[in-house]
């Protein structure tokens, strides 16, 4: 490995390494702020808040415990596969199962790490947290005091559109990376200020005419102001990486490693979001069950489903797509990049997501009251 690689290669795996503690504290931060009412009796029965945390840190300890030795397991089981790729791209031989004698030592310091960071995010929960908000849901960070300037809706449409037309005039690949990042800002606007408003006009409007679309506008309202921030952050993810394939793509070795990166990602990414899903469908249960009883039939109950989950999972993957799309057609019109290269990054960012859709819609339809529907 030359001295450019690795000044390339070390950010990228640290953004990984990021990137995948980020998604166990989201993870932990859903699995948690879904405990509130079991909390809350917790505290009303004489625990106090160190006594609390404990309870927490044994939990989250329990279940790392649990899915760390299967996650070794997995990824020692992936090594072969890893150097053999390694070894075809680059021309070299090894052992298959070659692994760096520093490799559990770092597994081992950050993994210890997520857990204490962990545990004392959750004890800063129960700390900030009251009995009475967490038997009613309402576990959030007051921020209404800190406001920033206001931005219109019409400003972020313009921030979200301005890169993709500055993306066809670029010829250096740097620069692509630095007007994605601005493009940012407009997809976080998108979606926190200009989709709500849109849902809230079109449910003022159509509201009588279709309830179905109501309710399952409704949910998805529901669902990206719940997960806005792991939004932000798959969104943040695909284009950086995508932009880093294609600036680092005279380097085999960097590229290779980024195009390995993107894929942990998008799987971390995908499976946190179908976490999240899960952990959100025991509140929507009673939600489904009032439907029935005001008539809904088992048909209507999965389209509306089935559409809140396209909108949502549309949303994960059209808005960084359509950045990805123009930068790299561009760059394979002007011979930058080749089909194939194309045609990988297409499949990573969609299939994740795909699969990530049919379990959702999956675990979605485990909650159906049909013992509800069946007696009427």
């Amino acid at each position: 490995m030359g001295k450019d690689d690795t000044t390339f290669v070390t950010p990228i795996a640290v953004f990984v390494i990021v990137i995948a503690m980020l998604c166990v504290f989201l993870a932990n931060n859903f699995y948690v702020s879904n405990k509130g009412k079991e909390i809350s009796i917790i505290l009303m029965s004489g625990a106090s808040i160190y006594q609390l945390g404990f309870y927490l840190f044994l939990q989250v300890f329990t279940i790392m415990l649990c899915a760390i030795p299967l996650g070794l397991v997995l990824g020692y089981l992936l090594i072969p596969s890893i150097n053999s790729l390694f070894m075809m791209t680059f021309k070299y031989s090894g052992q298959l199962f070659y692994l760096s004698s520093q490799t559990f030592p770092a597994t081992f310091m950050i993994l210890a790490f997520e857990v204490m960071w962990c545990s004392m995010l959750n004890l800063g929960y129960c700390v900030r947290s009251t009995i009475n908000s967490m038997i009613h849901d309402k576990n959030k960070i007051d921020l209404s005091g800190l406001k920033g300037p206001q931005i219109t809706s019409k400003v972020f449409i313009i921030l979200y559109f301005v890169p993709m037309v500055l993306f066809l005039f670029v010829k250096d690949s740097t620069s692509y990376m630095f007007i994605a990042l601005f493009g940012l800002i407009g997809i976080s606007g998108l979606i926190k200020k200009v989709l709500p408003e849109y849902i809230r006009k079109r449910q003022r409007n159509n509201s009588l005419e279709n309830s179905k679309d109501l309710i399952s506008l409704g949910f998805f309202h529901s669902d990206i102001q719940k997960i806005f921030g792991l939004l932000l952050i798959s969104l943040l993810s695909s284009v950086l990486l995508t932009c880093i394939i294609v600036y680092t793509i005279k380097q085999p070795l960097v590229s290779m490693v980024a195009l390995m990166s993107y894929v942990s990602v998008m799987i971390l990414m995908s499976l946190t979001i179908v976490f999240k899903i899960g952990m959100e469908l025991s509140k929507r249960k009673g939600n489904f069950e009032n439907l029935c009883r005001l008539g809904f039939s088992l048909e209507q109950l999965k389209r509306i489903i089935k559409k809140e989950m396209i909108c949502f999972y549309g949303v994960i993957l059209l808005l960084p797509l359509s950045y990805q799309i123009i930068i790299l057609c561009n760059l394979l019109l002007r011979a930058k990049i080749t089909f194939y290269l194309f045609l990988i990054i297409l499949i990573i960012q969609i299939v994740p997501l795909f699969i990530s859709y049919l379990l959702s819609i999956k675990l979605y339809k485990g909650i159906l009251p049909t013992s509800i529907i069946m007696e009427k």
